[in-house]
């Protein structure tokens, strides 16, 4: 069984509705028909032998800048979208729900994400108009989400940057990941893991910088007490382990572009049990070809026991998934 735990998707429907409404290079820019067209994505997937797909939606900055009532009527839109996609071939898929803010009206839709819906998590981004994943505004979702049993997928999101990280695509390349490893550590230290230790966070590009600088993460957070008074937004880090502790909670995918020596960076740091395959399909070379197969082969060229193998293509996401209401074979 080879499930893939990170795929994109975009409902022909949401794409038609934000170039009407809300236009932008974003969502221009997405022409794959594999977004939106399952047959072909099911004819790739025999071919590679990949079993089953979760679909997240693509292209978080195409939300960047739109008003809140455009944004949750094209949020619904979204959802009822990648719902579609789910049900009608619920075998080799299931959805992610999208939220790109958070708001009361958001909240709300939470909740028919998970009871009408039934999706099986919700896509936030790595900030969310600028504010940090630990901002007050945020803690209402993880409440719910911890509530429901719930996983969340996080996505890198453009942050402040110089103009010319932008060419390039610096940005995409260094800039995203280091966005992941920014959120998860708002997510540490301002303590949303240490009031909700059973809420399930699935990360993209195997967690960003975390697997190579969680030493460091341990060094800075005792330094911080030193610091603290000297300078106004150092605080001490109450946290009841090591900063290190709470990073290996996180579940990670695989996208490091087929990478052997950054797979087992992070495999060595996560460890099999939060490893999951996930290929950012169809992004990347080859209308997103290419990297579902580069990936699946460098998992199988892991020097590790198949058992922990069949924890990383399939067994990690299908536990992830049973923790709630769904099933991976479908309600």
């Amino acid at each position: 069984m080879i499930i893939d735990a990170y795929s994109h998707a975009c409902p022909s429907g949401l794409l038609e509705a934000i170039l009407a409404t809300s236009p932008s290079a974003e969502a221009g820019a997405l022409k794959n028909s594999y977004l939106w067209d399952l047959d072909r994505r099911l004819r790739l997937m025999d071919t590679l032998g990949i079993d089953k797909q979760l679909l997240v939606l693509v292209r978080p900055p195409m939300w960047l800048g739109m008003d809140r009532p455009t944004m949750h009527r094209l949020t619904r839109i979204a959802n009822d979208g990648l719902a579609a996609m789910a049900a009608a071939h619920p075998d080799r898929f299931a959805s992610v729900g999208v939220l790109p803010a958070m708001d009361d009206v958001l909240l709300d839709e939470l909740v028919r994400i998970d009871e009408e819906l039934q999706l099986s998590g919700v896509l936030i981004f790595t900030n969310v108009e600028g504010k940090a994943l630990d901002d007050e505004s945020m803690w209402p979702l993880y409440d719910e989400a911890a509530r429901r049993k719930l996983p969340i997928w996080i996505h890198p999101q453009h942050g402040l940057s110089y103009p010319w990280l932008r060419k390039n695509l610096l940005d995409r390349l260094f800039g995203w990941p280091f966005e992941t490893t920014l959120a998860m550590a708002r997510l540490v230290f301002g303590g949303v893991l240490d009031k909700y230790p059973e809420l399930v966070f699935v990360t993209h590009h195997l967690g960003g910088m975390i697997p190579y600088y969680a030493g460091r993460a341990d060094a800075m957070s005792a330094e911080s007490a030193r610091h603290a008074g000297a300078e106004p937004e150092v605080n001490p880090v109450e946290l009841s382990g090591k900063p290190s502790d709470y990073f290996r909670k996180f579940y990670n995918d695989t996208m490091v572009s087929g990478s052997q020596a950054a797979l087992k960076c992070g495999l060595d740091f996560f460890g099999p049990g939060h490893v999951m395959y996930g290929t950012d399909f169809p992004m990347g070379p080859q209308q997103g070809e290419r990297w579902p197969g580069e990936i699946l082969q460098s998992v199988r060229a892991l020097d590790v026991p198949q058992a922990d193998r069949e924890q990383i293509l399939h067994g990690n996401i299908e536990m992830i998934l049973h923790r709630g209401h769904e099933s991976i074979t479908g309600r």
